[in-house]
């Protein structure tokens, strides 16, 4: 299996789980074998930017962490932007944008199921 330009060992996927989806529980996982695709616990974009240790330690990962992705959530444009990039130079291969989080501190910043609400508002510029 292939996603761009990434070859997949299996077609395995390990989803975010909140609470769970850290480097150790990833990496075991690896170990036990046929994982093609990991992605990571969801962190807030702006975390991210600020460099907040535990949004850190959310998105850590090492050389057998790969393939994978990490999951952001937020509402600004911009910050998601910049977010994403960040996750580029931890060498992610994708960026899962959280959507569907029904969870309160997700949702009370306008990111995570949020977002589906807003059919109105007009799509962002991907300008840098």
């Amino acid at each position: 299996m292939r996603i761009g330009p990434t070859q997949l060992s299996s077609n395995l996927f390990l989803s975010p789980l909140a609470g769970y989806t850290n480097l150790p529980f990833r990496l075991t996982l690896r170990e036990l074998g046929g994982l093609g695709w990991v992605t990571t616990d969801l962190v807030n974009a702006r975390s991210l930017i600020e460099r907040n240790p535990t949004a850190l330690k959310l998105v850590a990962s090492c050389a057998e962490d790969r393939p994978m992705a990490i999951q952001l959530f937020g509402s600004v444009p911009e910050e998601m932007r910049d977010a994403a990039r960040i996750c580029e130079d931890l060498g992610a291969q994708s960026v899962d944008i959280n959507m569907g989080c029904p969870v309160k501190k997700v949702v009370k910043i306008g990111g995570g199921s949020a977002m589906m609400t807003e059919l109105e508002k007009p799509p962002p510029s991907c300008a840098a």
